[in-house]
């Protein structure tokens, strides 16, 4: 996928796409209403990684571990976004693709956690997680959060603000220096 020019070929266009792994041929169907968008978010390794955790997604994992250069991106079709669930529903049952886990177009029908995934999210806090130091750089106090969206809340900005200071190393709130630790068991 030469993500330049599919970004720019499906912009502001809706439909539906497929991802065909080349190393094993497993396949993901896929739509959206704006299709570069959605396919902006396969290409950031942070979305995958942090989806990867509250979504268990097959094909998330798959482009983490196989890498872009081996998928490779086919639409499908393009169609108005009022026939997106539709369509998509009439490729997934076509072609069985191998990295959709739900069977069911626009749902989460069907789909069932293992008891393994359950456990985990069960014992989320305890087991593991990130822990995320906050650094009040105006009074030099120290906060220590056992989750990012905790954190967020705790200094009243979205998690995802969060992260972006924390991959650009630079403060919150013009004041916070963020630290996220490693994962802790």
């Amino acid at each position: 996928m030469h993500k330049h020019n599919v970004l720019k070929e499906n912009k502001d266009k809706s439909g539906v796409y497929k991802l065909i792994n080349r190393i094993n041929n497993e396949s993901y169907v896929g739509s959206s209403t704006n299709i570069s968008k959605r396919l902006r978010e396969y290409y950031c390794l942070n979305y995958l990684q942090n989806k990867m955790f509250e979504y268990n997604s097959r094909i998330y994992k798959a482009l983490l571990n196989y890498g872009h250069k081996n998928f490779d991106l086919e639409i499908l079709e393009y169609c108005d976004a009022s026939l997106i669930i539709c369509r998509e529903q009439y490729y997934l049952d076509l072609l069985e693709p191998e990295y959709n886990i739900c069977k069911t177009a626009g749902s989460m029908l069907g789909f069932k956690h293992s008891k393994e995934t359950l456990l985990k999210f069960k014992n989320r806090k305890s087991i593991t997680g990130h822990s995320i130091t906050l650094v009040n750089k105006e009074n030099n106090t120290i906060k220590i959060f056992n989750s990012i969206r905790s954190a967020a809340k705790y200094i009243g900005i979205s998690h995802t603000n969060l992260l972006y200071h924390i991959n650009k190393k630079t403060l919150a709130k013009g004041m916070f220096l963020v630290i996220k630790n490693n994962t802790f068991h």
